[in-house]
């Protein structure tokens, strides 16, 4: 939030936490957020000469007390599209206009705001396909400009700026070993991909043993590039060929992603097809903590688990793939799934964590259909074909030597109650066939 004085020369940089705002950052995301935001403040002093003030509390009271202690009168900030923060900033607006306080609010979090895509019949798109190629020719035709923070004199303050948004658990350790949050960052690894990756994105997008995305997806979550910047170097950089395009459409699916939020009661909540509001989820303490703890004696889902506890990160087709084996082999609520990610994504967004889940459940809009089961072992035969990203997580596996034992271990009974018995390894806590012939039994329940 940028506060400006009577001149409209001077200003407070002030980033607001409250309680909208620790809702919306998972445990593992407030170790980013805190290393975020000392970045921004050195970014700041270094190259403008402005402090960034970080308060705890209201927003509403934040902001008015730093009004009235330094005689505000135009106050300016990015706009949220969460039901609660449009509450939140739409009664602060008002209150700040009674004031006579100048109030302006601004897109810098999405190509194109919610409202400015919709169908022929005026109404928003609950399908994925028409609405990027909409949205992709609304944002094209748009022009911007831009103003530099250099232009902007810094108000003498006298307020406390420390602050510690670090976990209590220190488990977020060793996410330094993996990442390294701030915007120089975030723009060195966009150009790194765009000139060394982003030609093989459309293959090499689902294959976690190659591991070629393009990690961009925390600092885009905590504002340190913008989806415009990636936009804009992509098409600035690279022909529109099939790959950049479908790298593009991930832009596309956090767009959709923020238009479902914007248009729905509750994403993280409540299904968008009403049908699964009656679909009979089993309850089991158990089986949830196992899958959560990478203990279901399915190695590809033992090591994705154990890759996101371990990196605060999962590749993109290992969360579709994890979530269908909640969602459908173990027949768990996928909200439970959800608030997991939550917890332990760095790049947790509270857009498209929730629409990708309702994706997999099959409940969302434009879903995967609920009969449509990921195949764990078919999973690891076409994505991980050596192994290399299973025994990377589970290593105590590779004495099995061959991929295809790897992937079921339990087709050797010698060698899995060997590694049970050594604590190296689990027995499968479903059978995939019969879960899944399960799962499509509980669908047709609600089918009608």
């Amino acid at each position: 939030m940028l506060s400006i004085q009577k001149d409209k020369s001077k200003a407070l940089i002030v980033y607001v936490y409250d309680e909208i705002e620790r809702e919306a950052t998972g445990e593992a995301g407030h170790w980013w957020l805190h290393e975020s935001l000392k970045k921004l403040e050195n970014s700041f002093k270094k190259e403008f000469k402005l402090d960034l003030i970080v308060m705890k509390g209201s927003a509403q009271e934040s902001l008015s007390k730093l009004i009235k202690k330094y005689k505000i009168n135009r106050v300016v900030w990015n706009r949220l599209y969460s039901k609660k923060s449009i509450s939140r900033d739409t009664k602060i607006k008002q209150d700040l206009k009674e004031k006579n306080i100048e109030v302006e609010t601004f897109n810098a979090h999405l190509l194109n705001e919610p409202w400015e895509v919709q169908n022929n019949s005026g109404l928003y798109f609950k399908v994925f396909t028409p609405y990027w190629r909409k949205a992709f020719d609304v944002y094209k035709a748009k022009k911007y400009q831009i103003t530099s923070l250099k232009s902007i004199d810094p108000l003498e303050h006298n307020e406390k700026t420390q602050w510690n948004f670090l976990p209590s658990k220190k488990w977020y350790q060793k996410f330094s070993n993996y990442w390294k949050p701030g915007e120089e960052e975030a723009l060195k690894k966009l150009k790194y991909y765009i000139n060394n990756h982003i030609d093989n994105y459309k293959e090499g997008r689902d294959r976690p043993d190659l591991d070629q995305t393009s990690r961009l997806s925390p600092h885009l979550r905590f504002g340190e590039i913008s989806p415009r910047m990636i936009f804009n170097q992509v098409i600035k950089s690279k022909k529109l060929d099939i790959s950049s395009l479908t790298f593009l459409s991930e832009i596309g699916w956090r767009e959709f992603s923020y238009s479902l939020l914007y248009y729905s009661k509750d994403l993280s909540t409540m299904p968008i097809n009403e049908k699964f509001s009656k679909f009979p989820w089993r309850k089991n303490e158990k089986d949830l903590n196992l899958w959560k703890k990478g203990k279901t004696g399915i190695p590809l889902i033992d090591a994705a688990m154990r890759q996101i506890y371990d990196n605060g990160w999962m590749h993109n087709r290992l969360r579709m793939v994890v979530g269908s084996f909640l969602v459908k082999n173990l027949l768990l609520n996928w909200t439970y799934g959800e608030r997991y990610f939550q917890n332990t994504l760095l790049d947790y967004d509270e857009a498209s964590n929730a629409a990708g889940w309702q994706w997999i459940a099959g409940c969302g809009a434009d879903a995967s259909p609920y009969f449509r089961v990921f195949n764990p072992v078919l999973q690891s035969e076409r994505f991980d074909p050596q192994a290399k990203f299973i025994l990377k997580y589970l290593p105590d596996l590779e004495g099995l030597k061959k991929p295809s034992l790897i992937f079921q271990p339990y087709l050797s009974e010698e060698s899995l109650n060997n590694l049970v018995k050594n604590n190296q390894y689990y027995y499968p806590i479903v059978d995939l066939k019969d879960s899944r012939n399960r799962a499509l039994e509980a669908y047709q329940r609600i089918k009608s």
